[in-house]
């Protein structure tokens, strides 16, 4: 298979000696360094009207090449790049790194409002190292406007609504400026009940002729508020947010709970409640003679998960405070920039798997990119301490990360890329200091203290292409990593529960992704067609195969849009089946996935508008799993759902 795509990744280049068609550039500006900045590198960006905000991050990105959803059900999920899940993929918002619970481990929902922002974008490369320590995979960025560096020039009320089978949904936004100051209010309403399963995907264990209709414990309650102000000036400016999340989401991998009676069901009802304060102080400075302005920003997070279980309760504790200073030292010939970090992760725990523990890092990174120039050279480099306490053990080290790229332009119609990152990664609190009962995934985890940094070397192939007014996009790599961590089950049982070990072995993840794009004038309107494929490995240096890697992917997309506003959406999706399994592992089949969409904006007055979206989910009802998800075989994803969202928007 990689034969094959090597030559094809030839053949385009050869190609480009006989053409001469115009490419479409894929740079787009990044607010992880300043908005001057334009990626070159391979990059996804989501926008708003794409997000369905009754779907976990994870969920929403899980269609773009290279990018998988490690799930725990509806409610959580949590984004993989390139088969690297867990802190290796970093999740920021407004370039700010997300400090919740979700950093501990997988199972825990991701607290971010996806209701009131801009767009998503996902950053691969040199930059992903310059912004966060130990991300192998990748950074997701999730942008809004609740700290505004600019007058706010979309000024508006927006009330939304949405409804997906028995669920609902409400959002209420303002966003004003007044007296020269922003104000930025959220506040939004989610109850989503039990999601439908496809006909045979889930059978009662007692009875196993019977079929299971819905997912016991796959509901979702949450609340979230946002408040921002900032103050832009001619110095720069400053801004100040503060965001609450309230939540409830079910337990769904538990035998215990598939009872016959509802007031049994009641009984066992399991279920985890989730609470989150986080106050940000986020501003810059432009009037200094030593540097061309100055970023700085300071979080302070608080989250709080209580587990109710069959066999008692847990809660975790996470207080997080995160400071950033960020020099942009520009010349002539160079884009520059210098990062200072800290961070201190103080995290109380109570019968839980964890012990109390406390983490510390401190970085300083740089980055260098060239100007003016007919190419693009860029570098990052990062050098991190840090530190793992718990009561009776500590584990500490220093890290060196370091990535480069170059990319050239070749006539009109080519556009190749060459990368490479050093990526050093300190192992987490679960992975070190793990030793109990963890509900959530039905394991008794065990961590190890004698485990070193994991050390990934990754090389990054791209190209861009035009031919016919076709364009290419081709990306092959391959990643060495020195002392992979991960989660092995055992053939033993402890209280019930799988034994597991967070142990370490050398890997290869290797793959592809690889999409074609033509747009056509059909009527009074466009007709995008895309049609993408992503496929990787991963093996161990024994040639076992590591757990969970997602199969390959293919896609085939239409998206039509007239001069009347009117927009159709089709999404075709086979995920082949995953054969290529660990030992801990059951194989999981292919599946084929039919989402439809329709929006439309209805121009009431000058300054209002009326916007309905309808979407349809699996259409064609057929059982499919997430062979990403550690909880895959007792967990499928939903059967066919619809759902609506109405938004009436006044602009100022």
């Amino acid at each position: 298979m990689y034969k094959n795509t090597f030559l094809f990744f030839l053949l385009c280049i050869c190609v480009n000696q006989v053409s001469g068609e115009n490419i479409t550039d894929v740079d787009v500006s990044s607010p992880i360094f300043t908005n001057s900045i334009n990626e070159a590198k391979p990059i996804h960006i989501l926008q708003n009207e794409e997000i369905k905000t009754n779907q976990s991050l994870g969920d929403n990105l899980k269609g773009l090449s290279g990018i998988s959803n490690a799930d725990y059900g509806i409610a959580v999920g949590q984004p993989a790049i390139r088969g690297l899940s867990g802190n290796r993929t970093r999740v920021f918002k407004d370039n700010i790194g997300v400090n919740d619970l979700s950093q501990i481990s997988g199972d825990h929902i991701i607290n971010v409002d996806l209701n009131n922002i801009s767009h998503i974008e996902i950053i691969k490369g040199p930059s992903s190292i310059f912004s966060h320590g130990g991300v192998s995979g990748g950074i997701v960025n999730i942008i809004s406007d609740a700290i505004s560096k600019s007058k706010f020039t979309d000024e508006k009320i927006r009330f939304d609504y949405t409804s997906v089978n028995n669920g609902f949904g409400h959002n209420f936004l303002l966003k004003k400026n007044l007296y020269n100051t922003n104000i930025f209010f959220s506040i939004n309403n989610q109850h989503l009940d039990n999601y439908s399963l496809p006909d045979g995907s889930l059978f009662d264990e007692d009875h196993p002729t019977k079929e299971k209709s819905s997912l016991a414990n796959s509901d979702f309650k949450n609340q979230n508020i946002n408040l921002g102000l900032s103050f832009p000036r001619a110095w720069g400016y400053l801004g100040i947010l503060f965001e609450n999340t309230d939540g409830v989401y079910g337990l769904p991998y538990h035998a215990e709970e598939e009872e016959e009676h509802e007031e049994e069901e009641e009984a066992h009802r399991l279920f985890t409640r989730v609470e989150s304060e986080t106050y940000t102080i986020k501003g810059s400075f432009n009037k200094s003679k030593y540097f061309n302005s100055l970023e700085y920003s300071f979080t302070d997070s608080n989250s709080f998960l209580k587990e109710h279980e069959e066999d008692g309760s847990a809660s975790l504790d996470n207080n997080s405070k995160a400071l950033a200073f960020k020099f942009n030292l520009d010349d002539d010939l160079y884009e520059k920039r210098l990062l200072l970090q800290y961070e201190s992760i103080k995290s109380p725990m109570t019968g839980a798997y964890l012990p109390s523990s406390n983490a510390y890092n401190k970085s300083i990174s740089y980055f260098l990119r060239t100007k003016s120039k007919p190419f693009v050279l860029d570098f990052a480099g990062r050098y991190e301490t840090n530190s793992r306490d718990s009561t009776y053990q500590r584990y500490g080290d220093t890290a060196l990360s370091f990535g480069t790229s170059y990319s050239h332009k070749i006539g009109n119609s080519l556009r190749y890329s060459v990368g490479y990152a050093h990526v050093s990664r300190s192992p987490s609190i679960a992975e070190l200091f793990a030793s109990g009962s963890h509900g959530a995934t039905q394991r008794y985890e065990r961590g190890n203290m004698n485990m070193s940094r994991e050390v990934s070397r990754n090389i990054d192939l791209g190209l861009q292409y035009n031919i016919n007014d076709i364009d290419i996009n081709l990306n092959l790599y391959r990643n060495s990593i020195n002392g992979y961590i991960y989660l092995k089950d055992e053939a033993t049982t402890t209280a019930g529960k799988t034994d597991a070990n967070w142990s370490q072995k050398d890997a290869v993840m290797q793959g592809y992704e690889i999409s074609m794009s033509r747009l056509f004038n059909i009527g009074d309107g466009e007709l995008l067609v895309t049609i993408s494929r992503d496929d990787i490995s991963g093996v161990f240096e024994d040639d076992t195969y590591i757990p969970r890697i997602n199969p390959a992917k293919n896609v085939l997309s239409f998206e039509y849009e007239n001069t009347t506003n009117d927009i159709f959406n089709l999404d075709f999706v086979y995920t082949e089946s995953q054969g290529d399994m660990s030992s801990i592992e059951t194989k999981t089949n292919s599946h084929i996935d039919l989402n439809l969409g329709y929006s439309k904006k209805i121009t009431l007055n000058s300054n209002r508008d009326l916007l309905i979206n309808l979407y349809g989910n699996n259409l064609l009802n057929k059982t499919m799993r997430n062979h990403a998800s550690l909880v895959k075989d007792h967990v499928p994803l939903p059967g066919a759902n619809f759902g609506v969202t109405m938004s009436l928007q006044h602009m100022f």
